[in-house]
């Protein structure tokens, strides 16, 4: 007979996303035996592979594309009519969704970790409960349990705002056609992604934030930077404003806009909702195991450990970042003290990246952060205009913002809008995380003509000793 108090792994991991999959590997790495549950056969790599990261970064490189080659003759290559085949960009989207998707049950497979399908529940603190598409059940006993649901988008209580012709992200990535003209409300990373992605295929957009400014959350100086810049492409901007009401009529929907001088309204043919998401956590018997959570998720530690021992949660479920990078260290970090070792958690340096064009990415402090923090504050900024590379590139837009701390010199943030600022980031990135300063940042020998070198200009403005920098 079998042992009813016998385990059936060391680790059991519910969630294949960008945060559950490496968690599965990283366990297994470590030697353990690792179940990793998805509730999809099609959702292997979680939302951040089919529904957000992947497929919109997909449909923003053919966004790119098509705009560079409508505006090739300003570097005098002559390339005729272009015309967008959407259909073919979506096609193009789902076969680097699919590639994906078998790459991530591909490295579960060579690390061993046996895949479940079927949805997950907790029953207690070391009991899952697994219902397959079938409807069949199994309980699994796990030493550890890793919580890794992921989260979902955020519908508003707007009257109207639900059937046809109402999208959110989850929609917006599979989207038919695009169309005429587009309403999205909330200016976030979701939003103005969005925003770029129909804009640039020829929608007429206007994006409605019920804050004073675009990415609520970012250093206001390139918020307002990038801002300026998709205004400059076409996008309407409505600030201090909120929807109040969707009709239908026409064929259209009519959307009521309140905003400071009142109510207006705005008639087009799609409204998608770009407002975030939350995390999942109903029918995941977190009450049954007596884990503690609330409206913005799953309380955990620094080590990713919930009140219940040996329960860990990680990623969006836990309302910290909604970021993939964020939910894949978490992960790691997780799957290491599930293993029996000691890890901890740091958010001092994590980059946070908006995939328009420009680009915008940030790390560390705000200035207004590090000023409520109690920081005598001083700042650095460098325009990409005046620099070789950007002319040369024909992308001049944006700049580059150093946050540093007076006394020291100790670099406290970092936030650039400008070309190619998801992968310049990295450098300040890698500053933050040693603690470095400004001195050490403007003295490294940046190579010309390079984006980078705006960052090195920045941080010799923080002393007013930008070189390239006109003087008023």
């Amino acid at each position: 007979m079998a042992d009813a108090n016998a385990y059936d792994a060391d680790v059991v991991v519910i969630g294949a996303g960008p945060g559950g999959y490496v968690a599965a590997i990283r366990a297994a790495q470590l030697g353990g035996d690792v179940v990793c549950i998805e509730r999809d056969s099609k959702e292997w790599g979680g939302v951040c592979l089919n529904w957000g990261c992947i497929p919109t970064k997909t449909i923003i490189a053919s966004a790119e594309r098509y705009v560079a080659a409508k505006e090739a003759a300003k570097l005098g290559v002559i390339t005729g009519d272009v015309t967008l085949d959407f259909a073919k960009v979506m096609a193009r989207k789902d076969k680097v969704v699919q590639t994906l998707r078998g790459g991530v049950q591909a490295l579960l497979k060579s690390n061993k970790v046996r895949q479940v399908i079927g949805t997950a529940s907790l029953e207690s603190a070391d009991r899952v409960k697994v219902t397959a598409p079938d409807g069949t059940t199994q309980s699994l006993r796990a030493k550890a349990i890793i919580l890794a649901t992921g989260s979902e988008p955020v519908r508003l209580p707007i009257p109207g705002l639900e059937g046809e012709g109402v999208w959110t992200s989850n929609e917006a990535v599979h989207a038919p056609f695009v169309p005429e003209s587009m309403v999205v409300i909330g200016a976030g990373a979701v939003g103005l992604e969005f925003a770029y992605i129909f804009n640039a295929f020829g929608a007429k957009v206007t994006v409605v934030e019920v804050m004073p400014e675009v990415l609520p959350a970012a250093d206001a100086d390139v918020a307002r930077e990038l801002r300026k810049s998709l205004a400059k492409q076409g996008i309407s901007f409505m600030l201090d404003s909120k929807v109040t009401n969707v009709a239908r009529g026409g064929g259209k929907l009519q959307v009521t806009v309140a905003g400071p001088k009142g109510e207006s309204q705005l008639e087009c043919a799609v409204v998608l909702v770009g407002v975030g998401r939350r995390p999942v956590t109903a029918g995941l018997g977190l009450e049954a195991a007596g884990v503690e959570f609330g409206k913005t998720g799953v309380t955990v530690n620094e080590r990713m450990q919930t009140n219940v021992p040996g329960i860990y949660a990680i990623g969006d479920l836990t309302g910290k970042y909604p970021l993939a990078h964020v939910a894949s260290h978490q992960g790691i970090v997780a799957a290491e003290n599930a293993m029996g070792h000691s890890a901890r958690m740091s958010y001092r340096a994590i980059p946070a990246p908006v995939f328009t064009e420009p680009e915008l990415a940030t790390v560390g402090l705000t200035e207004a952060q590090a000023r409520e923090a109690g920081h005598d504050v001083i700042v650095g900024t460098f325009p990409f205009r005046p620099l070789g590379k950007a002319m040369a590139m024909d992308q001049q837009d944006g700049l580059v913002k150093v946050v540093s701390e007076k006394k020291y010199g100790e670099i406290l943030g970092v936030h650039i809008v400008g070309p190619h600022a998801s992968d310049m980031i990295h450098e300040a990135v890698a500053a933050i995380e040693l603690e470095g300063t400004v001195d050490e940042l403007k003295h490294m020998v940046h190579a010309h003509p390079t984006l980078p070198e705006a960052i090195m200009e920045a941080a010799l403005d923080v002393h007013g000793m930008a070189i390239h920098k006109m003087r008023s």
